[in-house]
């Protein structure tokens, strides 16, 4: 037990304290009262462990499954390997800021870079903005930089005309387009003929397209939007469209508008991903077309 505490990185009395705090048993006993760790409990351990380290508090994270620790220890390894690109970005270095950009976007596929480099940089570049920790210019220099390389990345896959259409923006009002983009990218890759339409559309102009492009469903990307106003144009939207045009949203600042019936809200990218490849799926079978492999 001491051996596998070592390795940890803990010592018995975090253990002891974490296993009283909260009541929750970390580790076995032998008929005889001895102490011992299965090997899932040490993998647990180390996960709460670096979690901590990560400035999570044990309290909030101890009761979680290993896979959610696990993505939340895979999240901050991002993020130090992050560190010289975000500060570059708070020097508001432009050159450094490009290059190393540049780098990664040459290590990893388009989707990779969105999902594993753009994803956790944009959301850390949000939280240090709104700490105080980031200026604004420093903000919009990083979100003008990674639009412009999605913007590459997007024109790189063509749009199929025969695919079943999926119109993407984002609403009156929000100028963020990051998530929008990034969306574009993954619908196309997922088998949809994605129409980005850019940002700040009115309703009116979404439903006009939609009807137009004979749209099977709507993406709307929001960050910062509010709650109140949002759920108020999604009901709008919703009202005016056809039934048959699915209305899909994502972003955090539609986090609190997902009771609006007839919507559907995706909180991970990877959940949009399969719902995606389902409808691409879905249409490829009735219209007799070969099945997309990758």
């Amino acid at each position: 037990m001491t051996e596998a505490l070592r390795r940890v990185g803990i010592s018995k009395l975090v253990l002891h304290a974490w296993e009283r705090r909260y009541q929750q048993p970390l580790a076995e006993r032998t008929e005889t009262g001895r102490r011992y760790f299965t090997p899932q409990q040490v993998q647990r351990l180390t996960l709460l462990k670096l979690c901590s380290d990560a400035g999570h508090r044990i309290g909030s994270i101890i009761h979680l499954p290993v896979d959610v620790l696990a993505d939340m220890a895979r999240a901050h390894h991002k993020l130090l390997n992050l560190a010289p690109l975000l500060e570059a970005i708070r020097r508001m270095d432009a050159v450094a800021m490009k290059a190393m950009l540049q780098e990664h976007l040459a290590a990893e596929t388009p989707i990779e870079f969105g999902k594993a480099t753009v994803t956790p940089l944009m959301r850390e570049v949000g939280r240090q903005w709104s700490e105080g920790e980031l200026s604004l210019a420093a903000e919009h220099m990083v979100s003008a930089e990674i639009r412009g390389i999605l913007a590459a990345c997007l024109d790189n896959i063509p749009l199929d005309p025969e695919a079943k259409t999926a119109i993407v923006t984002t609403m009156e009002g929000e100028h963020h387009e990051v998530g929008a983009l990034l969306t574009t990218i993954l619908a196309r890759k997922a088998g949809l003929g994605a129409l980005y339409l850019g940002p700040n559309m009115p309703v009116g102009d979404i439903v006009a397209a939609a009807q137009s492009c004979n749209a099977a469903v709507i993406c709307l990307s929001s960050l910062i939007g509010k709650p109140r106003n949002l759920r108020t144009k999604l009901e709008r939207l919703r009202a005016d469209l056809s039934p048959s045009i699915a209305i899909w949203t994502g972003g955090p600042g539609f986090a609190e508008a997902t009771t609006v019936q007839g919507t559907r809200y995706f909180g991970e990218l990877e959940d949009f991903e399969q719902a995606a490849e389902a409808l691409g799926t879905a249409e490829n079978q009735t219209m007799g077309r070969p099945q997309r492999l990758g």
